[in-house]
């Protein structure tokens, strides 16, 4: 088996914001009803290695099922590991008391992707991004509701709107109510779960604009979770794509766009939409059926679907490696790239 290439940031680089290592969720599956038994386990997530730098936008895409809105939730702890690690500016979260972890939850935040199941429908707009506020004792009264001004302005709503309730909003709207109440607290690293997917085509650029602007004006780090790699195309400074559990490829956005190297990557990319449809031509669609992730394939998850599936794939499951300059595959068909001679030449 090929040894896992070193992960961690050089001596010249800063420490990431956000390093997440041998991050797995699995979730019982029970049988029986006056007494339940476990009967397996749904992989959910089943080892991510992966950094976030200050100030970086790194797009999680996938298909549905594949395990992106548990990393996001894992990230928060809003959901609970089963192994791994999780560091924020350098602070273990896992290792955290609950009342700890609500204080560092200030600076973390989530965006979430139903812009109409995530409001209380009970609550006007200023209760909303007040809500945060009154929970973490940030100012008294007039001071909360200043700051609420503030937010509505930041995400193109009027003020007079502050009275009124979610279901008075369209679909963008609210999902600009939403962005306000995660930049309430004033915070660092905002994982973005498909904030954008559940919208009509003409307002998803919108909230995706707004969405960068926020980024350069509050130095904002995301985690941008989404299906439409033509969206994250316009968001990430980096990708990484993930199959059933697991990153299959990682790399910054122009190498990965320009030349995927796993084969998971080349299918997703044949099956966007572009201008020029005999560019597609050299990469295969995707065929088959996404195993379940309560029983998945032996060695790499992958090989019931790859069109290059060779004997060692069904036995040994692949590590993320380098096969170029900042770009990392796990698949045992790709000729490892040395990164320290390349820097060194």
């Amino acid at each position: 088996m090929a040894e896992r290439a070193p992960a961690g940031p050089s001596a010249q680089e800063p420490a990431p914001l956000l390093r997440v290592r041998g991050l797995v969720k699995h979730f019982p599956i029970m049988r029986g009803v006056l007494l339940p038994r476990p009967a397996g386990a749904v992989r959910a997530v089943d080892g991510l290695d992966f950094d976030i730098a200050e100030g970086e936008t790194l797009g999680l895409v996938g298909e549905s099922g594949c395990g992106k809105t548990t990393t996001g939730r894992l990230v928060l702890r809003m959901v609970e590991p089963s192994a791994g690690s999780v560091q924020f500016a350098g602070e273990d979260l896992l290792g955290l008391a609950p009342e700890v972890m609500r204080l560092r939850r200030q600076q973390m935040q989530i965006i979430f992707q139903d812009p109409y199941g995530s409001l209380d429908p009970r609550m006007t707009v200023s209760d909303i991004l007040d809500e945060p506020l009154r929970i973490h004792r940030i100012g008294d009264r007039r001071s909360r509701g200043v700051r609420v001004a503030e937010l509505m302005n930041v995400v193109g709503l009027r003020k007079e709107y502050a009275d009124r309730y979610p279901h008075e909003f369209s679909g963008g709207q609210r999902q600009r109510i939403g962005i306000a109440r995660a930049l309430a607290l004033k915070p660092r690293f905002i994982v973005c779960d498909e904030p954008v997917s559940a919208l009509d085509v003409s307002i998803q650029a919108q909230i995706v604009n707004l969405m960068r602007d926020l980024q350069r004006e509050f130095g904002l780090t995301y985690l941008f979770i989404a299906h439409d790699l033509g969206v994250v195309k316009h968001v990430a400074d980096r990708v990484a794509v993930m199959y059933l559990g697991r990153i299959v490829e990682i790399a910054g956005k122009q190498n990965l766009y320009q030349s995927p190297r796993h084969p998971y990557t080349q299918a997703l990319l044949a099956a966007v939409p572009i201008p020029r449809p005999s560019a597609k031509q050299a990469l295969a669609p995707l065929t088959g059926e996404i195993p379940s992730p309560s029983n998945p394939p032996a060695g790499c998850h992958f090989h019931t679907r790859c069109p290059h599936v060779h004997d060692r794939c069904r036995r040994e499951a692949p590590t993320l490696r380098p096969v170029g300059q900042g770009h990392r595959a796990a698949c045992h068909l790709l000729t490892p790239f040395d990164e320290a001679g390349a820097d060194a030449a």
